[in-house]
């Protein structure tokens, strides 16, 4: 330890020999910190000394001085900064005023600074934002030694002016404190010094935080995830292999993939069958494209049934299977429909064109399937008796899809009751809707798909107390259930005239459900008082999805002045309404002529016309529908009413809502519920 009580006012050699110390080595190299700690409690000497550690090279002096050994520590005296003594008044050629040779003493062990880079001069501002300043251990100071060829210019005190000839920047008081809150950018900014970023190896994450991640993936993009790396792909193969569709006609290669992947899952069947939840078999699954008088025609491959049938006799884990051609496939395969029928774990069967074979099939499965579908009869015509195998699910069927083969229920609807479907989605000839009542007595959710036909009532008729969702593609004027989500899938004023058979029957259907939220395609033939008797049938009616179209099939496309002229010309229907929501939106391309500012301000004046006409509306959307698109899925832009002025006649204060959050906002407004 380096003490300074040997160092008097008249500087004696003895004496200042008798304070050199054994140098030792350096370890941490030539831009370590030198660090001096004062074990006495008093400083006696006449003179403020500054302490400066060597960095491996001799600081550069005035030349009429000699410069000190290379290993040695260079002792400035006197910083008037730090003494209340005048300087020394000996002659210039004062060695010990000038420089003084001194060992550099050993670090001290309980403190280490942080290493600075050697690469740049401690007191250049480039190295740093904020110069670190000297620190002040009672009248010592601590500097960084300049490294090998960047040395600063240091010159001796005269009268009181300052050691160094680099100003060093004094410490700035701290800010006072501040009552405003500081801003999240700023806090984030402040905190940057505290976190440390760096590359990482995906794979050094936990395995558990691995699969989770490979299970978002869709298995598309885990696919792509596998075949970049060994590691990759023993990860995200079982999520490749959890859900596999095989059989797009577009490829017409159906069969042979087919084969090749239940040779790839029979290769190792202990490790790659269990993860394999999902299998669906398209519509090319099991044909092949030919040409045959010049016009392409599916022709039936059931080479790869055999191997099929191998592998969901292993395929202990699926949860859903899905077999287009099943009728086809399980006759001239049975081997495919036992092995199907063992199957213990499957929750949800789809087998779309269905027969006699079909059916058996279903009779003996040893699941309890919670979803049902069957799509069209494909085996002749349907023998008469009790053929619907569905009474031994009563307890466990949750959603039965029927769309093409209503008639199935008919031999069974009198005799079971199915109390915890609560999901039914049924076309062609359908029984009685007081039947269904019966039968499914706790449903909520009906479609009635495509083409189908309803036996009439003959009686007083007991439904349920009121369903939470109706779609039907024809109108049902005698519905007798009230129903909180009405969706029709079919165009109202399809053809002019007021007497028109299908609005005539859809008002009715309207005024028995009485829908909170309803979905909707209006044609441009439909007459302002079809649409004043639709607004009067409807009382509860909060939130409007409209889709305005100019063709019959609600595919046309149309102009966006026209669908404006419209709008406007037909608001004053809507004004006498309790309306909370409105979605609106017309069917046609988007033009391509008009950027998208163009139609921001297109949507956004629209939207401001319909708010301040509807005085109760909160939340407006405006948009275009793609006519190839679903009948509702229409891409449109929300907006929020923020504010209402006082005026009537003054236009609301809308905002603007982005993509996700116009989403969430619609997904509320469907699921608006009935007001007691």
């Amino acid at each position: 330890m380096l003490s300074l009580h040997n160092l008097s006012s008249d500087g004696a050699p003895d004496q200042i020999e008798a304070c050199q110390v054994e140098r030792q080595p350096d370890p941490d190299g030539p831009a370590l910190e030198l660090e001096l700690a004062l074990e006495e409690a008093q400083i006696q000497t006449d003179h403020t000394q500054s302490i400066a550690p060597g960095a491996g090279s001799p600081i550069l002096l005035p030349n009429s001085l000699e410069l000190p050994p290379p290993n040695s520590t260079t002792i400035f005296i006197h910083d008037p900064r730090l003494s209340n003594k005048p300087p020394c008044q000996c002659s210039p050629s004062c060695q010990y005023c000038q420089s003084v040779p001194f060992p550099k003493p050993s670090l001290p062990p309980p403190h280490r600074p942080r290493l600075h880079n050697p690469s740049q001069p401690y007191l250049d501002s480039s190295a740093s934002s904020q110069p670190p300043q000297p620190a002040l251990f009672g009248v010592v100071y601590l500097l960084h030694a300049p490294p090998l060829g960047f040395p600063p210019q240091l010159k001796m005190p005269v009268s009181s002016e300052s050691t160094l000839a680099v100003p060093v920047q004094p410490i700035p008081p701290p800010p006072p404190p501040s009552t405003v809150a500081v801003s999240r950018a700023d806090r984030s900014r402040s905190l940057d010094h505290l976190y440390t970023f760096s590359r990482r190896n995906l794979f050094a994450l936990n395995r558990d935080v691995l699969k989770t991640i490979s299970d978002f993936c869709a298995p598309g993009d885990a696919l792509k995830l596998a075949l970049t790396c060994k590691d990759a792909y023993d990860l995200a193969m079982p999520r490749v292999l959890s859900d596999v569709s095989i059989g797009d006609p577009a490829l017409n290669d159906g069969p042979d993939r087919l084969e090749k992947f239940c040779q790839f899952m029979l290769a190792d069947p202990r490790r790659r069958t269990r993860h394999l939840r999902a299998l669906r078999l398209l519509e090319g699954a099991f044909a092949r494209v030919t040409t045959v008088g010049g016009r392409d025609r599916l022709q039936a491959d059931f080479s790869s049934a055999d191997v099929l049938a191998n592998l969901l006799r292993q395929a202990y884990n699926l949860r859903l299977i899905h077999i287009r051609d099943a009728e086809p496939l399980f006759q001239s395969h049975p081997a495919v429909y036992e092995a199907l029928a063992q199957l213990t774990s499957l929750s949800e069967v789809s087998l779309y064109y269905i027969g006699n074979s079909t059916l058996k099939a279903i009779s003996q499965l040893r699941c309890t399937p919670a979803v049902i579908e069957n799509g069209l009869w494909k085996d002749g015509p349907r023998p008469q008796g009790d053929i619907t195998p569905f009474g031994p699910f009563v307890d466990s069927l949750k959603h039965l899809k029927l769309w093409e083969c209503g008639c199935m229920l008919e031999s069974v609807i009198d005799r079971h009751v199915w109390p915890n479907l609560h999901t039914l989605e049924i076309g062609g000839r359908i029984a009685k809707i007081s039947e269904l009542a019966h039968a499914f007595p706790n449903l909520r959710r009906l479609t009635f798909y495509l083409e189908f036909s309803v036996k009439p009532e003959t009686g007083a008729v007991t439904c349920w107390p009121e369903l939470d969702y109706l779609e039907t593609s024809a109108p049902l004027p005698s519905f007798p259930s009230p129903v909180r989500r009405l969706q029709l899938q079919y165009p109202i004023g399809s053809s002019s005239g007021l007497h028109n058979s299908s609005d005539l029957k859809t008002l009715p259907l309207m005024e028995r459900t009485n829908p909170v939220v309803l979905s909707c395609t209006v044609s441009d033939a439909a007459s302002g008082m079809l649409l004043e008797r639709m607004k009067s049938s409807m009382p509860s009616l909060r939130y409007l999805e409209l889709v305005y179209t100019d063709g019959p099939c609600s595919r046309g496309g149309m102009e966006w002045r026209r669908f404006q002229e419209w709008t406007e010309r037909n608001i004053d229907i809507l004004q006498s309404t309790a309306l909370v929501g409105l979605s609106i939106a017309y069917t046609g391309n988007v033009d391509s002529s008009s950027g998208a500012d163009v139609r921001k301000r297109r949507y956004l004046s629209l939207a401001r016309t319909l708010a301040k006409g509807i005085k109760s509306l909160r939340y407006v959307s405006v948009g275009a529908q793609d006519p190839e698109a679903a009948m509702y899925a229409f891409e449109g832009t929300w907006y929020r009413v923020a504010s209402r002025p006082a005026d009537e006649d003054a236009t609301p204060v809308l905002e603007t809502l982005s993509p996700v959050e116009g989403e969430r906002v619609r997904e509320t407004l469907q699921d608006t519920p009935r007001e007691a």
